[in-house]
């Protein structure tokens, strides 16, 4: 079993639209009968008609894949759609603890030089109070698992130089067991993501991760382009679209875009159908989020949107970054001239699984 790369595989994005609305699903093969689907919808609360939902049934049922991981809306829009056409939907992270964990700190780890972290070398714990952390009791022995909490997401990075976790145990089998139980603990207490360096990759492939990447661009250069700064004039279009990419109800993104409005290191442009936020931090800016709705992709408005938020970034900072998870998307950045600087791996802790009827 591998963990997932960039996906060489053609991309595989199913559209289906109807009276209510669109939705699309792209679908990332990670493994031999298991893709990864990133999911868009519009409006927030879409309700397929049943022709369009057997479409996307019978869609889905027709590719290679016995397992799709995807997280769903806030809604269910999935969840309630396949369940009515016969397909299996449960959580793909299973919460429930296989061992008895405690909470503890990094300071609970006992002095024993049998104790190896994930590299093989003798923990080391200084620099690590601000770590969150479980002891887990295997069968007379111990291990330890560390993360930091970044609110909806704990990072559990044993890089030295970006080191926001750790993983402690008798032997590399342990570790199996302390990651596992870790992935179960954060999901039972709700996180959003658990993102791990790729060192540990080894330890979480059950899982599944996602790779997540941080690109950057040493310059931003100017482009023609029809984006336009939101106003009094275009801000409900704005607010539609935030409602859809952030998943929330219409008076939330209103307030939300209002946030970013008054904070002068954002910027919020739209064009017909989508729409990207910048942000400066200092001498170096973000593609903060980008967003094309269903209905309109595949029309070239991510790559305008790129060339509109690279626009008001030039000349104001020395270089930029986003990050991504899209190998699609990321073959976009990489034709403007962002370049991989590294890369993580994510799990996300509220993923629904999804299993066709032939495969039940």
């Amino acid at each position: 079993m591998s963990i997932p790369t960039e996906g060489s595989a053609r991309d595989d994005v199913i559209l289906v639209k109807d009276v209510n609305g669109a939705v699309s699903l792209e679908l990332m093969p990670v493994r031999e009968g298991v893709a990864r689907g990133f999911l868009r919808f519009s409006p927030r609360n879409l309700r397929l008609t049943d022709a369009a939902a057997k479409q996307l049934s019978d869609e889905l049922s027709a590719r290679p894949y016995s397992r799709i991981l995807v997280q769903d809306n806030r809604k269910g829009l999935l969840r309630k759609t396949l369940l009515a056409s016969g397909w299996s939907v449960r959580p793909a992270i299973d919460p429930s603890l296989k061992n008895q964990c405690s909470i503890v700190s990094t300071y609970d780890i006992p002095i024993d030089e049998t104790l190896v972290d994930s590299s093989g070398g003798t923990p080391d714990i200084s620099t690590t109070s601000f770590m969150s952390g479980i002891s887990i009791e295997l069968e007379g022995r111990k291990a330890w698992a560390f993360y930091t909490d970044d609110g909806e997401t704990a990072r559990v990075v044993a890089e030295k130089d970006r080191k926001q976790g750790m993983l402690v145990a008798s032997s590399s089998e342990d570790m199996f067991e302390a990651a596992d139980s870790l992935v179960s603990f954060l999901a039972a207490t709700k996180k959003s993501w658990a993102v791990f360096s790729s060192d540990l990759g080894r330890f979480i492939r059950r899982f599944d991760p996602t790779v997540m990447w941080r690109m950057v661009l040493d310059r931003s250069t100017p482009y023609q382009h029809s984006g336009v700064l939101v106003s009094s004039q275009n801000k409900a279009e704005a607010v539609k679209l935030f409602s859809e990419y952030y998943d929330e109800s219409s008076l939330q993104a209103s307030f939300r875009l209002r946030r970013y409005r008054s904070n002068s290191s954002y910027a919020v442009y739209l064009v017909d159908g989508g729409f990207v936020i910048t942000r400066l931090d200092g001498d170096t800016g973000l593609i903060f989020d980008i967003y094309v709705t269903p209905s309109k992709q595949g029309q070239g408005i991510g790559a305008e949107l790129m060339r509109c938020g690279l626009t008001d970034l030039a000349g104001k900072v020395s270089s930029c970054y986003l990050h991504t998870s899209y190998p699609r998307a990321k073959r976009l950045y990489e034709k403007f001239g962002f370049k991989t600087t590294y890369s993580q791996l994510g799990i996300r802790l509220d993923e629904i699984a999804l299993t066709p009827p032939s495969a039940r």
